[in-house]
């Protein structure tokens, strides 16, 4: 560290403070500084820090193929406020992209059934890893069942897992067979069956639930029945199934839907055409903890609603972005209850948000920049013709 005028772990937390297209400059230095800014230390640090002050957020649309990408923090400031596109590492695929979530400062890119090709993502650093999930489970004469996937990461392990559903139902109306498979980035994708899913999934409009440590569904122990919900929540860490408590909602003529806000469990219940409620569990696990962030009948966002969702609170904890529709955000003021539109220039007409932290978590091999893309493309190819035969007549939906 002579090049360094100061003792590392010092230096490292200084490191930690700054956004990550500053590191990558810094990293430029000298040996020293890649060394250290590339250490599991500092990337720890950092992500944390992040984490804990609610900063280098950022947010992926998502779209058919189509990914644009956009920093809340450069645009709160003003210094950067336009929507950029940026290269799909799954574009050269079959099927469409869906954006199965983030976490740790890695987005999980997956392509619709029965394609199955998985790819964990850092957008800022422009590296990826892919694998290919086998195709799940077809039961002849069962006709079409559900297949849900979910991402999370194991800090134990420190692995990143896809987890997967896959249901089938008969038509007197019995689970013929509902199972948990995780598939972990560590082991390649090897599939492991961790057990049975004894529930029913009330919707199969599902996002990316993942906090303290699991995901999480909207089930019912009998089908037909989304009045009478529960909360499951998979471990992925101790691949244990439990049930979180709900909060005490009016579950008369209500819509509701899952998602995440500052890390913490959220419900949202919409009241068709009066008003829009979202809770938020604060303290998980415990019911007496779940509290009424917002309950809003503001014409911009209850008028012609289908879906509604928290993205992430603004750096003065007084405001919360939400999305509705898949084709507007929102900037919702706590204090004054009102609701303004948010607009940025490049924006697409329609997408699916995710909230990302910026890192620089090395999810190692590959490279999404437009060089890559002839040799990407020949690859995929070779891997579809030995991967064809396994999904021909597939009939799960995703």
């Amino acid at each position: 560290m002579s090049d360094v005028p100061m003792p590392p772990d010092i230096l490292s937390q200084i490191l930690s403070w700054l956004p990550v297209s500053s590191l990558l400059k810094i990293r430029l230095v000298s040996k020293t500084f890649r060394t250290l800014i590339d250490s599991s230390y500092v990337i720890k640090l950092h992500i944390n820090h992040s984490l804990d002050t609610n900063t280098n957020n950022n947010l992926i649309f998502g779209g058919d193929r189509s990914l644009h990408f956009l920093n809340l923090d450069s645009c709160c400031t003003g210094t950067n406020n336009a929507v950029k596109k940026i290269d799909n590492p799954l574009y050269f695929a079959l099927y469409d992209t869906v954006i199965l979530g983030s976490c740790n400062g890695v987005v999980c890119l997956c392509t619709t059934e029965p394609d199955n090709e998985v790819a964990f993502w850092n957008p800022l650093v422009r590296k990826f890893r892919k694998m290919r999930l086998v195709p799940a489970k077809n039961i002849d004469g069962m006709g079409r069942g559900i297949c849900i996937k979910g991402f999370g990461y194991d800090h134990v392990k420190d692995d990143f897992k896809v987890v997967r559903l896959v249901q089938y139902v008969s038509l007197f109306n019995e689970l013929e067979y509902s199972k948990i498979e995780v598939f972990g980035a560590r082991s390649d994708g090897v599939r492991r069956e961790v057990g049975e899913f004894p529930y029913f999934l009330c919707y199969q409009r599902y996002f990316n639930v993942f906090a303290n440590g699991a995901l999480h569904w909207l089930v019912s122990e009998k089908p037909g029945r989304k009045g009478d919900f529960l909360i499951a929540a998979f471990d992925v860490t101790k691949d244990e199934l439990r049930l979180v408590p709900n909060p005490d909602i009016v579950k008369e003529n209500v819509k509701v839907d899952l998602a995440i806000l500052g890390g913490c469990v959220c419900m949202v219940c919409n009241y068709p055409k009066k008003n829009v409620d979202i809770w938020v569990m604060k303290s998980y696990g415990i019911q007496e903890s779940w509290s009424k962030l917002i309950s809003t009948s503001d014409v911009k966002l209850v008028g012609e609603l289908d879906f509604l969702r928290p993205i992430v609170y603004d750096k003065s904890g007084k405001e919360v972005l939400l999305e509705k529709n898949f084709q507007r955000l929102y900037w919702y003021n706590l204090e004054s209850k009102m609701a303004k539109r948010f607009k940025v220039a490049g924006m697409p007409r329609l997408f699916v948000t995710e909230l990302f932290t910026g890192s620089l978590v090395q999810v190692t091999v590959g490279s999404a920049s437009k060089n890559g893309k002839k040799k990407e493309k020949t690859e995929n190819k070779k891997e579809r013709k030995k991967d064809d035969f396994l999904s021909k007549g597939f009939r799960l939906v995703l």
